[in-house]
């Protein structure tokens, strides 16, 4: 009986030895590092981003090595792969290929528009992450015919949720066209990087689009809030996990957070687990939570 004691806690050791699960990402073409890539292992709630010098590390189980992971970044091809073909290796991503489109610079008038505005005390809830899977929240801003007077895409403002034990943080601004099938996101619109600071007394942040001279398209599109799973986004902070014997552990966020309010019959998508999937989180009550994101339009 001994021996099989001692060999079930050997083989228990063996089973959850954790590792260090690490790489770089670098651009195919020119070697250059490639930062902010979310690195996600399908069907868990594990992952992690790349730093802005292409390095990711994140602790996991050895067994996970043997699992696939989905690599997917902004102007890259997605990458999906077994995560030993990752470990301790330098990665390089295929970038996508894109038809520049010509620009006109004409005489415009002052005139603005601004969709959905929002007041504080009306937004009731949000999307937070942990330090798990990497995700990507979005609203889906759907066109009018109003808006042919003023059809460039001028600013976009966020408000932002409490990051309570955080100084700042830092996410991206992503714009996807619409898959015509499905309805959901599909490519992004704008290639350039739009990574936006925050500090810890911002209410909101407004991101300015007037130099990439974008009309809103017609047949809708998305706007994205992509948390960044960078070590200098971390904080951690205590949760209740049981109201009843008022216990409560520590837990590692991502910052910041965006504020979001519950609305009926409105679904939104959001990118978690390498796919996109609808966010309507209570399906009897119909409802869902709209991220707090403002568009304003000029002509």
């Amino acid at each position: 009986m001994k021996k099989l004691v001692f060999l079930f806690f050997i083989s228990s050791q063996i089973y959850s030895q954790k590792v260090q699960f690490k790489g770089k990402l670098l651009d195919e073409n020119t070697n250059e590092p490639i930062a902010y890539a979310n690195i996600s292992f399908l069907k868990t709630n594990l992952g992690i981003s790349s730093q802005v010098n292409g390095v990711f590390n994140l602790e996991i189980d050895k067994k996970l090595l043997q699992k696939t992971v989905h690599i997917s970044c902004l102007n890259y091809k997605d990458t999906i792969l077994f995560a030993e073909n990752v470990q301790q290796k330098t990665l390089f991503l295929q970038p996508k290929s894109f038809e520049l489109k010509e620009i006109i610079i004409s005489k415009k008038v002052d005139r603005e528009l601004v969709i959905d505005t929002y007041k504080r005390k009306e937004l009731n809830s949000g999307y937070g992450a942990l330090k798990k899977s990497p995700w990507i929240v979005t609203k889906f801003f759907n066109y009018n015919i109003e808006y042919e007077k003023t059809p460039y895409l001028k600013n976009v403002t966020f408000h932002i949720g409490e990051f309570p034990k955080a100084k700042s943080g830092k996410f991206r601004v992503r714009f996807f066209s619409v898959d015509s099938l499905k309805k959901k996101p599909k490519d992004d619109i704008i290639q350039n990087q739009i990574i936006v600071n925050v500090k810890k007394r911002d209410k909101r942040v407004k991101v300015d689009l007037v130099k990439y001279d974008i009309e809103f398209p017609k047949e809708g599109f998305f706007i994205g809030f992509e948390f960044l799973y960078i070590p200098e986004n971390f904080y951690e902070d205590e949760v209740m996990i049981d109201k009843d014997t008022k216990t409560k552990k520590i837990e590692t966020f991502i910052s910041p957070s965006l504020r979001g309010k519950v609305e009926k019959n409105k679904i939104e998508w959001v990118f978690y687990q390498g796919k996109w999937e609808q966010s309507n989180f209570n399906h009897k009550r119909n409802e869902s939570i709209t991220p707090a994101i403002s568009l304003t339009l000029s002509n």
